[in-house]
């Protein structure tokens, strides 16, 4: 398999991503998705990629690529007992 390497120091995308994804991650997850977690600096959005195909490319390329990773939700096992739903208020 061959790989194009370009460069894309220069390149300014022609839409900012809004920043309502990033405040429901922060609030969610406590954890700001912009943040490198190995220096702390902001970091910037260059590209977006949705294409299964070139995804499944880049992680098997990293050696990030599980083959179970299609099957996202599984029936739990019986042994995690039962599914409790708690009514949740946000104000």
């Amino acid at each position: 398999m061959d790989f194009t390497i370009l460069d894309v120091s220069d390149y300014d995308p022609p839409h900012v991503p809004s920043k309502t994804w990033r405040e429901l991650i922060k609030k969610v997850w406590e954890v700001n998705p912009l943040t490198c977690p190995r220096c702390g600096s902001e970091m910037k959005i260059i590209s977006l990629i949705q294409d299964p195909d070139v995804i499944r490319q880049i992680l098997k390329h990293l050696e990030l690529w599980k083959q179970d990773a299609g099957s996202r939700c599984k029936k739990p096992k019986s042994d995690h007992g039962p599914v409790v739903y708690e009514e949740f208020n946000d104000s």
